[in-house]
């Protein structure tokens, strides 16, 4: 899968890196549909149903959501896909990573990446529409960088926050959520948390859910250097602590007020953390979400023994 990361729109115009005619970008969810096939799956914020599909793009689907495949019925998201001509994609070196497109609106948002584009709109409930020119086994890249941004805000509206972050579980069944900017060391504090006995749900993004009470970190059968295999049955654990990393030569902990907790976090927040739309209502959530959970610093050397540091202070 091509490495994409988000671009929000800056002096360049909207779409002009990926789409041949950015101006024919589609004014609403229309078109001709892959096929008449659809499928939905249950994930963190609910169900997710994804119409419009060839048996190609459904098998493909399926053998990464399988074990969480639901259903009719119940309250869900719909997504329409639609069927997109090559020729209205610019052709792009392939193994570069390249940053999508994202245009925001009060009434939706709009994404133009390699092979695909998409919106979201709110009228007055989410969906969304999808139009890609990759049918079957290549239709998962397109969906992976599409299906992020819709989870982001998705669970923004069930009062939740997608973070780019490492989830780890402890052997007690609780969750850690360890943040930073890139190169903060999420993965290799992943890495060196497994190494000593937890488990890892996701080194790249984690969702943080509402529960009663509490907060719940799910984890996310998506593309990640260390999580869930395709298929996995995702688990949960509910957040017992926050941590931004720092890489360092010694380990250190060291308590983060509140505001730094969700000034750092809200940093992190892919998407929605850059809408000027709707970036209050993340604010909104993560405060509400993180109040009562202990926040901190963790500065970790690779040798040493962080893991067992911040899990020490959580039992004290």
């Amino acid at each position: 899968m091509t490495a994409v990361r988000p671009r929000e729109q800056g002096p360049s115009a909207f779409g002009e890196a990926f789409l041949q005619d950015p101006g024919l970008f589609p004014g609403r969810r229309s078109g001709e549909t892959w096929g008449e096939r659809e499928i939905a799956f249950e994930l963190a914020g609910g169900a997710y149903v994804f119409s419009g599909l060839e048996p190609s793009q459904v098998d493909a689907l399926d053998g990464r959501f399988g074990s969480r495949v639901v259903g009719p019925g119940g309250s869900r998201v719909e997504t329409l896909v639609f069927c997109a001509e090559a020729r209205e994609f610019r052709e792009l070196e392939q193994g570069r990573p390249y940053t999508f497109d994202l245009d925001y609106s009060r009434a939706s948002v709009r994404l133009a990446g390699p092979g695909f584009m998409a919106r979201l709109d709110w009228t007055p409930d989410l969906r969304g529409a999808l139009w890609t020119a990759a049918p079957g086994t290549s239709f998962g890249g397109a969906f992976e960088n599409y299906f992020r941004v819709l989870l982001a805000y998705r669970l923004l509206d069930l009062g939740g926050a997608l973070v780019h972050s490492a989830g780890v579980r402890d052997e007690a069944g609780g969750g850690y959520l360890l943040f930073g900017p890139s190169g903060a060391g999420k993965s290799t504090f992943a890495r060196l948390a497994r190494e000593a006995g937890a488990s890892v749900l996701h080194d790249d993004l984690n969702p943080l859910c509402r529960g009663k009470g509490s907060t719940a970190l799910k984890a996310l059968p998506l593309s990640g250097d260390i999580g869930l295999g395709p298929g996995a049955a995702p688990p949960e654990a509910p957040l017992r602590a926050l941590c931004r990393l720092r890489k360092s030569e010694t380990d250190s902990l060291r308590p983060l007020h509140l505001s730094e907790a969700l000034a750092s976090l809200l940093a992190c927040c892919p998407f929605v953390g850059r809408d000027p739309y709707r970036a209050d209502q993340l604010l909104q959530n993560l405060e509400s979400l993180v109040r009562g959970v202990p926040a901190y610093e963790l500065s970790f050397a690779r040798a040493g023994r962080s893991w067992t540091l911040l899990r020490e202070a959580e039992q004290a």
